[in-house]
């Protein structure tokens, strides 16, 4: 599921909601409203059932954006069988107030006007707004009361870091979409068929990387009359599909992510003197016209036009880069026309390289003072969690609509609360490698989805090639495999920040990053020296940077151990 990503989202969606009866702002109609229609238990002295069915069923409006799902016949996001198991279940009827392609545009606007549903997925950013407009309900005594000793482990897995991220002056204002960290992790994604076809060995150094890029570059291994070293998009800096995050972590070099300089301090990634020979080697590959000229235009689908028409061999990306892009590459008309492999990143010296992760939150839900039942977006949650935690033929339907049968459609996204678990795929990474070689499902466990995972790939071995992208990720030596070796190997390099974006960071991170992806992009492209880099990192400080640099160290001093 964990396209689950794509991200991205790939991807995501959650809220949380505001203290029923406790913590009503102090707004004694809308806690006479609540306490008119809530459920039976929360009457008295008697403890919140946070399961309990709401009886007559409640309404909650929230808005939506999604993709590629395939609905059932007769169902939309509108009106589908996961919103109808709610309303049976819990009693609460979900409405979408609007649903749209241009989420982000269409939320500006709703903000503008104080005109939100009871619940949303916003961003760091936007929850910032909205708290300083004070549009969204404290949902700290929601949690503690509503949330379920499941739901409360799910969020404190990790410590409680992801969950901090969404606290402002000790009070808890959102629920932050959980996911692995370490799902942001980078892979060396390699077409093996073109490293057997030249002879060359699997990488195991940064001048490896180099020298099978230049190879694939002028032997032309796919035959087209002009390959490229690797697919490189526009957004090459930020992660995700065809992106360098894996290539600069070779250099030991982590654009965006706060890490620790040699005094102890915090220190951003993207200035740190690594970059410059990392930008450097791009230059030079540039100039020797082994990069897509036109990859500054390009987004992650139009230079993967590339790669399916075998014009690339090579492309860092996250561990799900088979699902998206890759398959539309390596299955083409009815047959495996390309054999990409997962490898580890490798590094230029002898210091093994880490992968950068950031803290694992995209995004966060967030509930409106004017929510008459704040605790019923609790209880959906609960419901996410349950489901996640204890698949069962009964809530099956959540996760995979009225037939309850995985069909890849990626019904799960139509839940309006999606969360992730903060250890998500580094079990996978252990046990499916094992269950696969031994053809033994019986050592997965009951975890709901690395046993949809097996299942899919027991498909693609039976010669169901739609499943390819699947066996790249879950099979020995394949991207959670790796994932795991990461982790035993600890080459993960954490972003050191988690806190609340501050005031500079509101303000200039933004503009700095547009600066940085501009002036890099240049270099990349040989219209500016590489030395310009020095006078970058003073015009980033004095832009900005500097002040989110002691902002973000001020709040290190409170949570150094």
């Amino acid at each position: 599921m964990k396209m689950r990503l794509l991200k991205m989202g790939l991807s995501i969606v959650l809220v949380s909601a505001l203290g029923f009866m406790t913590a009503c702002s102090g707004n004694s109609s809308n806690q006479q409203q609540s306490e008119s229609s809530a459920p039976t238990e929360n009457t008295g002295s008697a403890p919140a059932d946070p399961m309990a069915k709401y009886d007559p069923p409640i309404e909650l409006t929230t808005i939506r954006s999604v993709s590629n799902i395939k609905f059932d016949e007769g169902e939309t996001i509108d009106k589908n069988a996961v919103y109808d198991a709610y309303e049976k279940d819990l009693g609460i009827k979900i409405k979408n107030s609007w649903v749209s392609d241009k989420y982000s545009e269409k939320l500006k606007i709703s903000i503008a006007s104080n005109d939100i549903p009871d619940f949303l997925r916003v961003s760091a950013s936007e929850l910032q707004q909205l708290q300083e407009a004070d549009m969204i309900a404290d949902l700290t005594d929601i949690f503690d009361k509503y949330a379920t000793k499941a739901t409360k482990e799910w969020f404190h897995l990790d410590g409680g870091r992801q969950l901090s991220t969404a606290t402002f002056n000790d009070r808890l204002m959102a629920i932050p979409g959980t996911d692995n960290p370490y799902n942001s992790s980078s892979y060396l994604w390699i077409r093996k068929d073109w490293l057997e076809k030249l002879g060359l060995p699997k990488p195991q150094t940064m001048q490896d990387v180099i020298n099978i890029a230049e190879a694939f570059a002028k032997q032309d291994p796919g035959g087209t009359g002009k390959s490229y070293a690797f697919a490189l998009n526009s957004d090459y800096i930020n992660g995700g599909a065809y992106d360098l995050q894996g290539f600069f972590n070779g250099y030991h070099a982590y654009p965006g992510n706060w890490v620790q300089d040699s005094s102890g301090k915090l220190m951003y990634g993207t200035i740190m003197p690594e970059m410059k020979q990392a930008l450097k080697q791009l230059q030079d590959m540039y100039k020797a016209g082994m990069i897509d000229p036109e990859f500054a235009v390009k987004d992650a689908d139009k230079e993967n036009e590339l790669v399916v028409a075998g014009k690339i061999g090579i492309a860092y990306g996250a561990f799900w880069q088979s699902i998206w892009p890759l398959q539309t590459a390596a299955v083409q008309n009815g047959k495996l026309a390309q054999d990409w492999e997962a490898y580890p990143i490798v590094s230029i010296d002898d210091k093994p390289a880490k992968t950068a992760t950031s803290i694992g939150v995209g995004s966060y839900f967030v509930v409106s003072k004017k929510a008459k039942h704040p605790e019923a977006v609790m209880k959906i949650i609960n419901k996410w969690i349950e489901v996640q935690t204890n698949l069962t033929d009964a809530n099956k339907v959540y996760m995979f609509g009225k037939s309850g049968v995985d069909k890849s459609a990626l019904l799960w996204k139509i839940n309006p609360t999606v969360f992730f678990a903060q250890d998500e795929n580094l079990p996978a990474g252990r046990l499916l490698p094992k269950a696969i070689e031994a053809k033994d499902p019986s050592l997965l466990g009951s975890n709901p989805e690395i046993n949809s995972r097996y299942k899919r790939v027991e498909k693609y071995l039976a010669g169901d090639l739609s499943m390819w992208n699947e066996w790249a990720i879950s099979k020995p030596g394949g991207s959670f495999a790796i994932m795991d070796q990461y982790d035993r190997e600890k080459r993960y390099q954490v972003d050191e920040f988690y806190g609340t974006l501050t005031p500079a960071m509101l303000e200039m991170k933004g503009i700095l990053e547009e600066k940085t992806k501009e002036t890099f992009t240049k270099m990349i492209m040989n219209k500016v020296s590489v030395d310009e880099f020095d006078k970058f990192v003073e015009d980033w400080k004095k832009l900005g940077g500097e002040q989110m640099t002691n902002e973000a160290n001020e709040w290190y001093e409170t949570v150094k151990k």
